[in-house]
């Protein structure tokens, strides 16, 4: 950040920025439970599921936004926040 001279500042207890800031880069890795299994992502449907090793695997929210997908005996997203639409 001193490169570009910017300030370096903490959302603090307000996460609320950063989920904003994620989801604004990431809306294209947006994801809605499905009732009936896992999750279906936004852009084509596909059906996944939030990795077991998630701090968010036995929350389960209703939207999340991920990082990533990892193909093993299911399609199952890392690096997983919550978001409220």
């Amino acid at each position: 950040m001193d490169r570009h001279k910017l300030d370096v500042v903490s959302c603090g207890k307000t996460t609320s920025r950063a989920q904003k800031a994620i989801t604004s880069g990431f809306f294209r890795n947006a994801a809605r439970k499905d009732p009936q299994e896992g999750y279906r992502t936004v852009t084509d449907n596909q059906v996944v599921y939030i990795h077991p090793s998630s701090a968010l695997f036995n929350r389960q929210p209703e939207w999340v936004v991920y990082h990533e997908l990892v193909l093993t005996t299911k399609e199952y997203m890392r690096e997983v926040t919550n978001i409220d639409p």
